[in-house]
């Protein structure tokens, strides 16, 4: 699985709206909100980094979007394929 948080930054008039939009595309999802200064904490998750790209050009088309950047990436190993020692 892979893991992003991304920096969206929006006109501080239209976070929360901004916000809602962020929510509506699939595997992301907002951590937090500063609306004072138009920026929101989103994390995507995919399946692959070639998903992640292209969830993070979607969210840089959105209309409200001023900027969206990567902050971090990282990849988790699934679950069930993880070991557990006993």
């Amino acid at each position: 699985m892979h893991l992003s948080s991304i920096l969206v930054v929006t006109d501080p008039t239209a976070t929360q709206q901004c916000a809602r939009d962020l929510e509506a595309l699939r595997g992301v999802e907002v951590h937090y909100l500063y609306p004072e200064s138009g920026r929101i904490i989103a994390v995507q998750e995919s399946s692959t980094s070639e998903g992640q790209e292209a969830g993070l050009r979607r969210i840089q088309a959105l209309e409200r979007v001023r900027l969206a950047a990567l902050v971090e990436h990282r990849v988790d190993a699934e679950p069930e394929d993880e070991k557990f020692e006993s």
